[in-house]
């Protein structure tokens, strides 16, 4: 049996996993982690899908103004549930199935939502999980021209610009944040119109395409056959604000904070784990938050293991945590109206930019050698 031995001269029996990646990945794989809890997965689905129709019908029939609001918490908790569960499936870490994973992203991403999936996948998936909080590689962050999160650009930027950033960001902040969805919405139509023009074959483009007409039939054109249209778009663009800002707080949770440090250009080279610790925190919540998050809560542990079911992520989050303290890797976790603070904060203090993520490293609890 293995066992770790600390300079101490104190031994850690059973914990081989801590002695590398490679250790941990097969202790992963030993206590099934990597399994997918479908049936689980499917029916956290249906309750949101439950829930954001409840919503729907209950805006349509209200005739009060708490009953109007009750169902726009709803229709926005149901939303949110949808988009944070089809994080996962755009993952393929929903399902045993790849093409019922991909089913489930198409009708959640782009059918519910309206967000191009391809964008996504291309945003999300390779460049951001790839080079998370990279300045000039992951653009998760980037919000030029409009913002600047990155200390020394708001005392730097030149002229009317720097005059904006200094003097006016902090002012419109608020307000812009809101139209986020609809800002996703027009890049992933630009992104998608690009790949169709360059490659016609590719099936997932016309599907995406064909998902988005379905997206706005459902959500304007079939209600426009029995409400005004004027009142139908009205309640689009709630719908769209509404989502903004809870998407921008939950996503943003975990990479905006101080805790998650914005790291050079040239640090797209450093070392996998550090890379993903370093840029990224866990949230910590209650009971609701989690099944609200669907695995969001624990950013740093999906970040290194892409496809572990959220079902897992919590047993698997309290081994790579203690892989990270031995080794000498951040596993930081804020709790969530915290981590909402300071994500505000940043578009009025900015964060530094670090030139070696080595900097960031806490102090390794190991010493150890293998026996």
């Amino acid at each position: 049996m293995d066992t770790i031995t600390q300079s101490n001269n104190t031994t850690i029996p059973d914990k081989h996993y801590l002695s590398s990646i490679s250790a941990l990945k097969k202790e992963i794989k030993a206590r099934g982690l990597y399994k997918k809890d479908t049936k689980i997965v499917l029916s956290h689905l249906c309750l949101h899908l439950i829930c954001t129709a409840a919503g729907i019908v209950l805006f349509i029939l209200s005739t009060h103004f708490l009953l109007t609001i009750l169902a726009t918490v709803l229709l926005l908790v149901g939303l949110l549930g949808i988009g944070t569960h089809t994080h996962n499936s755009a993952h393929y870490a929903s399902t045993n199935s790849k093409r019922l994973d991909d089913f489930l992203a198409y009708l959640g991403n782009v059918v519910i939502l309206g967000f191009s999936l391809n964008y996504w996948q291309y945003k999300h998936n390779i460049v951001h999980h790839k080079n998370p909080n990279i300045v000039g590689m992951d653009n998760d962050f980037d919000f030029a021209p409009i913002f600047s999160v990155i200390k020394g650009e708001k005392e730097t930027t030149p002229g009317l610009h720097g005059f904006y950033y200094r003097y006016l960001q902090g002012i419109i902040f608020p307000i812009a944040i809101g139209f986020l969805a609809f800002d996703i919405q027009r890049q992933g139509f630009a992104y998608l119109l690009g790949k169709m023009k360059n490659d016609k074959t590719n099936i997932r483009y016309g599907l995406d395409l064909g998902c988005h007409f379905i997206h706005l039939f459902l959500w304007i054109g079939l209600p426009g056959l029995w409400f005004e249209i004027s009142d139908v778009l009205l309640f689009y663009l709630l719908r769209n604000m509404l989502l903004s800002y809870a998407l921008f707080f939950t996503l943003g949770a975990s990479h905006l904070v101080p805790e998650a440090v914005f790291a050079a250009n040239h640090q797209s080279s450093a070392d996998f784990f550090l890379k993903q610790t370093a840029t990224t925190i866990n949230i910590r919540t209650n009971w609701y938050g989690k099944f609200l998050m669907s695995g969001l809560d624990y950013q740093i542990d999906h970040h290194l293991f892409v496809g572990v079911c959220y079902t897992k992520l919590p047993e698997l989050s309290k081994l790579v945590k203690e892989y990270c303290d031995f080794n000498g890797y951040s596993h930081n976790t804020l709790g969530m109206l915290s981590a909402w603070l300071k994500v505000i904060s940043v578009f009025y203090n900015p964060k530094p930019v670090i030139n070696d993520l080595e900097l960031s490293r806490p102090p390794s609890k190991s010493g150890l050698s293998i026996g």
